[in-house]
């Protein structure tokens, strides 16, 4: 079972592992999976690996808030 590996510890965030995606969260969800890669969660895992942790710095810097 590969669930424990799409969510973050506690006050972690983590990368969707699809190239080029850069949704972050705290989860990366199945509905996020079917809907914008159009694939499940096995088959994201297969293709691209699991998700990556990323600092929550590295995830602000997209932002133009």
């Amino acid at each position: 079972m590969t669930e424990p590996f799409w969510s973050a510890k506690q006050g972690a965030l983590i990368q969707c592992p699809v190239k080029e995606c850069n949704h972050i969260g705290i989860v990366i969800t199945k509905a996020h999976c079917r809907l914008v890669h159009d694939m499940t969660r096995e088959e994201v895992r297969k293709k691209y690996g699991f998700p990556k942790y990323v600092s929550k710095k590295q995830s602000k810097k997209g932002d133009k808030k």
